[in-house]
């Protein structure tokens, strides 16, 4: 070991241990080179796991548990992921597909949207936004007392309609608005509002879909009226039956209600062709035709939605999936199929 008295501590350096050091160094260089190597030799493998994974954001709570059905129905196949996300209400959502690159489909009504436009909470949205396919029909119907015998009695009334971000609250808005219908607004609706209709505490409550009529409403206490699309935004709403064995004794007749009804889509920022989000959504619209085509969702897939344009790479998976069955019955009719 050599030493020398001339450092400026005044303290020997030992020169093996620089040797040393010098070989901690070396291996340290050659790690940092190997890392370097296998996050290259990774770097195709991210990028395509990226390209193929995908965010939905269900816009409501509500609509959660269809979001898990479609990743759980798509995730995996072609390499497909879906992470499923929540949202903050309906209005709220769509601003995020317009404003956040991070999410890359959102689950919407369709009149929400409209609304949201119409009020200049979402400028341009209807040219910025399109559909993929529409998931299901959502009719509207208005539950309140017997005593209440039309919507012309609701005026002044108290009504159950959501909260302000809510997809429930801009059907409000827009069909009993549409009908110069004032009333007292209740943050509330599904499950919430039928309890506080219960109570006493709201005189009627708008539902958005079917699914909170659990049959806990006495039909000699309470009924259901239809709503009409006012002409101001009849463009935005599809005509309605809605048979009274679905509607828990409330119907009060044997004949189906007539109202009116809005979609919930899948909806995706209108990203031009060249994008890279656009291949995504093109493989996640495609992945999604093949796997519900044959579902009892199939008929959903070509429904058009008022008020909305369907995304273009949709279209073309959607025309792609129509000559591919259109094949499979023609060499079926001349014997050639399974």
């Amino acid at each position: 070991m050599f030493e020398c008295n001339f450092c400026a501590t005044g303290r020997p350096i030992q020169w093996n241990g620089i040797f040393d050091l010098s070989r901690v160094l070396s291996f340290a260089f050659a790690v940092c080179l190997g890392i370097s190597a296998t996050v290259a030799a990774a770097a195709p493998r991210l990028a395509e796991l990226n390209q193929k994974t995908l965010t939905l954001l269900a816009g409501e709570a509500a609509w959660f548990g269809d979001g898990l059905r479609i990743a759980d129905a798509l995730s995996h196949e072609k390499g497909l992921k879906i992470l499923p996300m929540q949202g903050s209400g309906c209005i709220s959502s769509a601003a995020d597909v317009l404003q956040l690159t991070q999410v890359d489909v959102a689950l919407l009504t369709s009149d929400c949207v409209v609304y949201a436009e119409t009020q200049g909470l979402l400028p341009g949205a209807s040219k910025k936004l399109a559909y993929v396919t529409r998931v299901k029909s959502m009719p509207l119907v208005m539950v309140t007392r017997k005593d209440i015998p039309n919507l012309t009695a609701l005026a002044g009334k108290r009504i159950a309609t959501g909260a302000a971000d809510s997809a429930a609250f801009a059907s409000g808005e827009m069909l009993l608005g549409g009908l110069d219908l004032p009333f007292v607004r209740v943050p509330r609706t599904g499950a919430e509002g039928l309890l506080l209709l219960r109570r006493g505490e709201a005189d009627a409550v708008l539902l958005l879909g079917l699914e909170a009529l659990d049959g806990t409403l006495d039909p000699a206490q309470f009924h259901v009226l239809g709503l009409p699309a006012p002409a101001a935004v009849e463009g935005a709403y599809a005509p309605a039956l809605v048979a009274a064995e679905n509607l828990r004794g409330l119907a009060g007749t044997a004949a189906p209600i007539e109202t009116v009804s809005t979609s919930l889509v899948l909806a995706v920022f209108n990203w031009p062709a060249s994008s890279p989000k656009a291949a995504k959504v093109k493989l996640f619209s495609s992945i999604y035709f093949e796997q519900f085509a044959e579902r009892e969702a199939a008929p959903e897939l070509s429904a058009s939605v008022a008020g909305w344009k369907r995304y273009a790479a949709a279209q073309k998976a959607l025309d792609g999936l129509g000559r591919k069955a259109a094949g499979d019955i023609e060499s079926l009719q001349q014997g050639d199929g399974p």
